[in-house]
């Protein structure tokens, strides 16, 4: 068994971990200027034909909810924004570099644990609107890719893996817990690496890297403190898998700073169904 060090350094020499196009560094570039017009953005979106159709794939769908037919991507920049479609184009890229790539193991529920990050995803966003937090869509990309560490772990270190799945299932344990143990390290961890190497927004990071503590050294991530809650509700709520059948505590920094002691809760799980099912269109990406 490596130790943490170990594996840590062989994740950072793995030269093929995936990477996001260059396309996502040159939208940042161009929305970071702001002269820049719809139809630029639309232009470096559209050098990658295949982005380009899952764009408008996305866009089009009942999660966006525009009742007309966006037929370019310069139009969705004009009707969504330069931000809602910026973080459409991240969400198809980090599908798009994760699904060509994983291979499966006899013992992890690969389906079930994407609509497990899906649901996860679409119940960060309707948290964040529940508490007025103005980064919404951004909290459905950290619920979407809270766990992309275990999907480097199965990819990257199958044998180290398949030890944690194993003891999940042996000690009932959570996934979570069966990391610590047998590695000494988390997909929290190296999500973080990724994440790092992605040059992700530091909100994007705390909720990949901190979703299981979402303080730290004394600060509260809300980030990562909404990635928790929702983590704890799809689970509660049984929409897919992420390794383990269990249903962790929500910590206590997370529901006092959330504000769940005076939260209409069933009015937040009605919503977080409607959000999942308008999601599902995320799986034909899978």
């Amino acid at each position: 068994m490596k130790d943490p060090a170990a594996i840590r350094k062989t994740l950072e020499n793995v030269s093929n971990i995936p990477t996001l196009p260059i396309v996502i560094d040159k939208i940042t570039r161009l929305l970071n200027n702001p002269q820049t017009s719809a139809e630029e953005i639309g232009k470096a979106i559209t050098t990658d034909q295949a982005l380009a159709a899952k764009v408008l794939k996305l866009v089009n769908s009942a999660f966006y909810g525009f009742p007309g037919k966006i037929s370019t991507i310069t139009h969705a920049v004009v009707i969504l924004g330069f931000a809602t479609v910026k973080n459409v184009v991240l969400t198809a890229s980090i599908f798009d570099a994760f699904t060509k790539k994983v291979s499966l193991t006899s013992s992890f529920d690969l389906e079930k644990f994407w609509l497990h990050s899906i649901a996860c995803g679409a119940a960060s966003q309707c948290l964040s609107k529940h508490i007025g937090y103005g980064e919404k869509e951004e909290c459905f990309i950290a619920g979407l890719i809270h766990d992309v560490g275990k999907i480097i772990l199965c990819n990257y270190l199958p044998a180290e893996f398949e030890l944690v799945v194993q003891n999940t299932v042996q000690k009932g344990c959570l996934f979570y817990e069966s990391e610590k143990e047998v590695l000494h390290m988390t997909h929290e961890d190296l999500g973080g690496i990724v994440a790092e190497r992605w040059n992700l927004p530091k909100n994007l990071r705390d909720g990949v890297q901190f979703h299981h503590a979402p303080v730290q050294g004394g600060e509260f991530s809300t980030t990562a403190g909404i990635v928790h809650a929702a983590d704890i509700l799809v689970r509660a709520m049984d929409y897919g898998s992420g390794g383990d059948d269990l249903i962790p505590q929500m910590a206590d920094v997370v529901w006092n700073n959330l504000g769940f002691e005076t939260m209409n809760l069933p009015a937040l799980l009605e919503e977080i169904d409607d959000e999942v099912d308008k999601a599902a269109v995320f799986m034909q990406l899978v």
